[in-house]
């Protein structure tokens, strides 16, 4: 039950300063890069909930997973924030480097701030995870 607790908290919590992150600090940067490679409908981006929920349940689950595996084997809780900034590595900056890659009018500076994006979500999500472990 605890994991479950953790789990629920970290995945609100998580999801909502990326959503801080993209809808608020960036909103007009992302909103004019995702016009250009998203499908529109009477002139708005069209958004498939489940895709990204499902996204959204993948990172937290990996970042608590990851984080929580090397904290019950002893690490430290800087390390477990290093592991929580590479998991974030992995699930974001991957991510943008990738479209990058693939996306016809995918830009590099929407690349640069998820590589910037990827480990300060994973830090701050070890960082959570492992604070609510210890506190519950």
């Amino acid at each position: 039950m605890k994991y479950l607790i953790i789990w629920l908290i970290s995945f609100i919590a998580i999801s909502s300063v990326d959503a801080i992150w993209h809808l608020v600090i960036f909103r007009k940067r992302y909103a004019a890069e995702f016009k250009q490679v998203a499908e529109i409908k009477n002139g708005k981006v069209v958004i498939k909930p489940l895709p990204g929920i499902l996204s959204q349940i993948a990172v937290v689950t990996s970042i608590m997973m990851i984080t929580l595996l090397a904290y019950n084997l002893g690490a430290t809780t800087l390390i477990t924030a290093v592991l929580g900034a590479l998991a974030g590595v992995l699930a974001i900056s991957v991510y943008g480097l990738v479209n990058y890659s693939l996306i016809k009018g995918w830009s590099a500076d929407i690349t640069l701030l998820e590589v910037i994006w990827g480990p300060i979500i994973g830090t701050f999500s070890g960082l959570l995870i492992v604070y609510l472990y210890n506190i519950l």
